[in-house]
């Protein structure tokens, strides 16, 4: 099996993301990286994996388009090679929870995306239906935020009633699909997704919707996607050296990478 891991990064340096190419570090997985355009491209390195960078690259900020926009760079530039029989998106603070031999022969489904039971019509109006004409992040512009909103209820602005073929879902933003599947989510009319809120939790989600009742049966749509991260805890919790046990116990069982970690040593402690 070849693995194309693709990763959103930002950052001033990529510690994190080094670590985890160090242990995936194989000539059957190659990783392609989107770096914020506000920030200096990293220097990574491998022996075996190819390392790519996608060069027309954005400023990626939370909640905003940049997450979708960013996620498509790096789908196009995988799409030009058709070698690949995965494809993996990550952040630059996820970690993997497999060696690399595992790693590349875990997968078998079509896809590892997450589906959220919990998902109103309320709730996909604000995000979708609603339109948000600033680029920005929105957990810092709290304010404006709360501005655009009121705007969208007053003009009573509704988008989604425009496409009433197609059903929406939610779910983690980050997934493993076959690669057979990038050129649908390529080929999809993404512009509804453009100008959204947190709308990167409903983009493959709805493109690939009809996966939903193919997942394993758990209310845990990040377990779905083999995904190990805590939302008790924290807005995700944020591993710490406390947490190594923990996160040893889970190698190579169901979950490809744990989310998140700020520090590199982790990785070290956890294959140690």
């Amino acid at each position: 099996m070849r693995h194309a891991v693709c990763v959103i990064g930002f950052g001033d340096h990529a510690y994190v993301l080094q670590k985890t190419i160090n242990i995936l570090d194989n000539k059957n997985i190659d990783f392609f990286v989107h770096w914020d355009a506000r920030y200096k491209i990293p220097r990574l390195h491998s022996k075996l994996s190819e390392i790519s960078y996608v060069k027309d690259r954005i400023p990626v900020k939370w909640g905003a388009q940049g997450q979708i926009q960013a996620t498509l760079k790096l789908l196009k530039l995988v799409h030009k090679h058709s070698f690949y029989d995965y494809v993996h998106l990550i952040s630059c603070n996820d970690v993997p929870l497999m060696t690399s031999n595992y790693f590349i022969d875990y997968f078998t489904n079509e896809v590892y995306l997450g589906f959220n039971d919990h998902f109103s019509n309320d709730e996909l109006k604000k995000r979708l239906g609603f339109y948000y004409p600033l680029n920005m992040d929105f957990k810092k512009h709290g304010i404006t935020t709360k501005i655009e909103k009121l705007g969208n209820i007053i003009f009573k602005i509704n988008r989604v009633k425009y496409y009433p073929e197609i059903r929406f879902k939610k779910g983690p933003q980050w997934f493993s699909i076959k690669s057979k599947y990038v050129s649908e989510i390529l080929n999809f009319n993404n512009s509804i997704f453009m100008h959204g809120y947190c709308a990167d939790e409903l983009f493959v989600q709805t493109i690939l919707g009809r996966f939903e009742a193919q997942e394993p049966k758990n209310d845990n749509d990040n377990f779905q996607a083999a995904r190990y991260i805590d939302w008790n805890r924290g807005t995700p919790y944020v591993f710490t050296s406390k947490d190594v046990d923990e996160l040893r116990s889970k190698v190579n069982t169901q979950f490809a990478f744990a989310r998140k970690v700020s520090d590199p040593s982790i990785v070290d402690a956890i294959f140690r």
